[in-house]
């Protein structure tokens, strides 16, 4: 029974769960207790209907599963309730299991449960189940998590003779943080620098390479024989003085205290008002570029398997933003390798970003092929992680370019930014949409923000480009060719620049560089005109951004401008 009176779930060994006062009250079918422990061992204890129904009722179709689901979550909610239990709810999209109010056994594992199966004797006849039912089981015995008020001594010491194999993600980076030591717990100091580390932290977890351990720091860590530590340590520290507060950030090796890299930045304490304020949004992106940027270059650590996932999702992103055809389509390779390595959403997010992108280089066009792709990826993403922002973001930038569904991608835009505002790229697809949706003036003050705030340093030409496409429906025509110059200077062929940048100059009456920049445009797409413009599958979404190109190229004379 759970020692604060709570209901508690059993998953290694026979599935089972109690009431606050060590009743048995399992549900008696075989479903409903693969549903339970499905929602037990998901993220936030959340999972999407159509996940769900893709494991239970795999072999059924898609109304007859959707039925099915709903008759087994009736089933369960009437087993737990009957026990006094309320602890499933649901919408239309997810179901989730209230993980804060029931006690879970894989979260404390008693001794010699390593030994046992997990979810013992539980047996679906589905494919789909057994699949996932076997990818849990090779995971388990889970390593136990060191408790946050251990020192990094007392860690070491308590992890010691335990291989680190087991303690670290087979395809994952690790950090661990330290605490400033120096000042006790509530003074000033120590409240900025918790703050500002937490944001940073939140941060660096949506980009779904780096797992973080967080250790109370009473000294350096020390690394007794076969013990697991972190690959890093990550320290903040603050010192408020008057109305400024200096933050210093810093890499340590750990077992030896070698300092790898370090920042410092000073601001205003009025700038730690509130989690609106720019300066400190772009300051905690940077730092988290920054490391980012450190720990995922493969001269910083010796190379290792749990390693691989990470770096072929950083590489693939690389590959992504040189723009060829080639690099494309390997970026697409690895993406798919680290997500078989380690299924996190944002490699997904990051093949829709591929998918987009060939589509708006006219690589490929609108066909019911392309289509499907690009639909089963974005859902898969979102059913994996639906509140990883990144996520959100990139399935958003794929309903709303590709196929136009505009409400829809301002739905998981707005979510993404509901669930972390710090991040540049949600805003940058909340802009596009709210462009093609006609509402410019806020477009634009979205794609500002973004601009303020600091996207990943490879994807910043693609946030300039959102600044001028909205600067340019916004009729801010020399901004527009500001922006875009900026894209160009860093991607001298990206099509989208160069389509509205040739229209500010042709609304603006620059005949000579509007002419210009359509010649590089069609060294590159060399059918472009104006009746281009107008076909379906054009890759410009919005009337409004057909509108404006024509309207600006109409202007001017462009003699070899023809279909």
């Amino acid at each position: 029974m759970y020692s604060d009176g709570h209901p508690f779930l059993r998953l290694i060994g026979p599935f089972a769960i109690e009431n606050a006062d060590g009743a048995d009250v399992t549900p008696h079918g075989r479903r409903s207790k693969a549903l339970l422990a499905m929602l037990a061992l998901a993220p936030n204890g959340t999972r999407s209907r159509k996940w769900l129904q893709s494991k239970l009722w795999s072999t059924r179709g898609e109304e007859q599963g959707a039925a099915s689901l709903r008759q087994e979550l009736s089933e369960v909610r009437k087993s737990l309730r009957s026990a006094g239990l309320d602890l499933i709810s649901t919408d239309r999209d997810v179901v989730r299991l209230d993980v804060a109010s029931i006690g879970i056994d894989l979260n404390d594992p008693p001794e010699g449960s390593a030994t046992r199966d997990l979810l013992e004797g539980l047996d679906i006849r589905d494919p789909e189940f057994e699949d996932w039912l076997r990818e849990q089981r090779s995971q388990w015995p889970r390593p136990r998590t060191v408790p946050a008020k251990v020192s990094p001594v007392a860690a070491a010491d308590q992890l010691s003779g335990q291989r680190s194999a087991s303690l670290l993600n087979s395809s994952r980076l690790c950090l661990g943080l330290l605490r400033d030591a120096r000042w006790t717990e509530g003074s000033a100091n120590r409240a900025v620098s918790d703050l500002v580390l937490d944001l940073v932290v939140r941060s660096i977890l949506n980009f779904e390479v780096v797992d973080v351990v967080d250790f109370q720091a009473q000294g350096p860590l020390t690394q007794a024989p076969d013990t697991a530590l972190p690959d890093w340590l990550l320290q903040t520290r603050a010192t408020v003085v008057g109305d400024v507060v200096g933050l210093t950030f810093a890499l340590i090796a750990p077992g030896d205290s070698r300092l790898l890299w370090s920042h410092t930045d000073f601001l205003e304490l009025a700038d730690l008002t509130g989690p609106a304020s720019l300066k400190l949004m772009s300051l905690v992106n940077q730092i988290v570029f920054s490391i980012l940027e450190f720990v995922l270059d493969p001269k910083s650590i010796r190379d290792e398997p749990r390693h691989r996932a990470s770096r072929l999702a950083l590489t693939a992103l690389r590959h992504v933003f040189r723009m060829r055809d080639k690099d494309l389509d390997s970026a697409e390779r690895m993406l798919a390798e680290a997500y078989e390595l380690d299924p996190r959403s944002t490699y997904l997010g990051w093949q829709l970003f591929v998918f987009v992108t060939r589509f708006g280089e006219r690589r490929v066009g609108r066909s019911g092929t392309f289509h499907d792709q690009v639909r089963e990826c974005a859902n898969r993403a979102v059913e994996v992680a639906p509140f990883n922002p990144i996520t959100l973001a990139l399935a958003a930038h794929a309903h709303s370019f590709v196929f136009r569904e505009y409400a829809q991608a301002l739905e998981l835009a707005d979510r993404a930014i509901a669930a972390n505002p710090l991040q540049a790229i949600c805003w940058d697809m909340r802009a596009l949409t709210l462009g093609y949706l006609g509402e410019v003036k806020r477009g634009y003050e979205d794609a500002m923000r973004a601009r303020a705030l600091g996207g990943p340093p490879l994807y910043r030409y693609c946030i300039d480009t959102t600044c001028c496409i909205l600067a340019t429906l916004n009729g801010r025509f020399e901004e527009g060719i500001r922006h875009g110059e900026r894209v160009l200077a860093q991607q001298p062929t990206y099509l989208p620049a160069l389509r509205y940048s040739a229209a500010c100059h042709g609304h603006l009456g620059q005949t000579v560089e509007a002419v210009r920049t359509v010649e590089r445009l069609r060294a590159w797409e060399p059918d472009f005109s104006l009746e281009l413009l107008s076909e379906e599958n054009y890759p410009i979404a919005g009337v409004l951004g057909v509108s404006v190109i024509k309207s600006g190229l109409s202007r001017i004379t462009l003699p070899r401008y023809a279909p």
